[in-house]
């Protein structure tokens, strides 16, 4: 299709985006992914009507550097879904990485290259606005992160000279709910970036108490931020495993004892329990979250007996 637009449009297509005059085209993706230009000047109406059929429009003054950032921008910011249902090569899982600049300066090409060489999964990297923006990583089940966010943050923050926030979400398969997650991960940023004004690093941790004190919280929302439960939810020995950990006020050996297991075994589910759900409940945070989260999913199962 590419060739038969060139033999038609000759000197009025382009495929170089770094062209001195961009906004004299309409902008398109091919099926497969190429990035093309139209002068405006040569595309009727009609035209433009006949070309959205078979090549994707791209809109102005969004920098994407591919297809994939304009389908994944589409469907996190407006709710567009055909693009992302035709990805046949998307990764089992993703986490959203939510990011708040106090700068509008930094150069988004030197902060996507640094983020890119720091993270070592595939990213996805969509800007909201100048300030703020969301880092897709690609993953799979049961990954560990082997990056520090806190070196992350110290790196990126002197490099380029910027003072920056994070909120690092949970992994979620993907699916059409993917967007749901992101949008209530959104909301759980702007909470901590409205209460918790001396933390770089944030996560569902941090959020959790937060959202409990908040008057408005429904069902689903609260089902949104115990996500990490299910991951457990189904494997009963381990859930009763940790359950006594806590009631035992995280002593390993006396939960061990009340559970009849060796204090090892015990340990190894508590190193299972965080590697499935990267939250650390050796750490009151941790704990504390984990903690109420299961209370929060008991009382939800006992409200959906309830119901039924």
């Amino acid at each position: 299709m590419l060739e038969q637009l060139k033999a038609h449009y000759k000197e009025a297509l382009t495929t170089d985006k770094s062209i001195s005059n961009p906004n004299d085209y309409e902008w398109f993706y091919t099926n497969s992914g190429e990035q093309l230009g139209i002068l405006k000047r040569h595309l009727t109406e009609q035209e433009k009507q006949l070309l959205s059929i078979f090549l994707t429009p791209i809109p102005q003054n969004q920098p994407f550097t591919n297809k994939q950032e304009f389908i994944w921008y589409n469907f996190l910011i407006h709710g567009n879904t055909k693009q992302i249902d035709l990805q046949q090569n998307h990764a089992p899982c993703y986490r959203f990485i939510q990011f708040h600049l106090k700068q509008t300066t930094v150069y988004k090409e030197d902060f996507c290259a640094a983020v890119k060489e720091l993270l070592p999964s595939n990213l996805i990297i969509i800007w909201e606005n100048a300030h703020q923006g969301v880092i897709i990583e690609e993953k799979n089940e049961g990954d560990r992160d082997v990056v520090s966010f806190a070196e992350f943050i110290d790196t990126l923050s002197s490099d380029l000279y910027i003072n920056l926030r994070i909120f690092v979400g949970q992994v979620y398969p993907f699916s059409e709910t993917l967007r749901e997650y992101y949008m209530m991960e959104k909301q759980y940023f702007r909470l901590a970036l409205a209460h918790i004004s001396k933390q770089n690093i944030l996560t569902i941790e941090d959020v959790f108490p937060l959202l409990l004190i908040k008057s408005s919280i429904n069902n689903k929302e609260l089902q949104h931020a115990i996500h990490f439960i299910d991951s457990i939810k189904e494997d009963d020995e381990l859930f009763q495993a940790i359950k006594a950990f806590f009631e035992c006020n995280l002593n390993v050996s006396l939960a061990a004892k009340k559970l009849y297991m060796h204090r090892n075994s015990l340990q190894y589910r508590i190193e299972k329990f965080s590697e499935r759900t990267g939250i650390e409940i050796k750490h009151f945070k941790g704990a504390v979250t984990t903690y109420l989260a299961m209370l929060a999913h008991q009382y939800l199962n006992h409200e959906n007996r309830q119901d039924a």
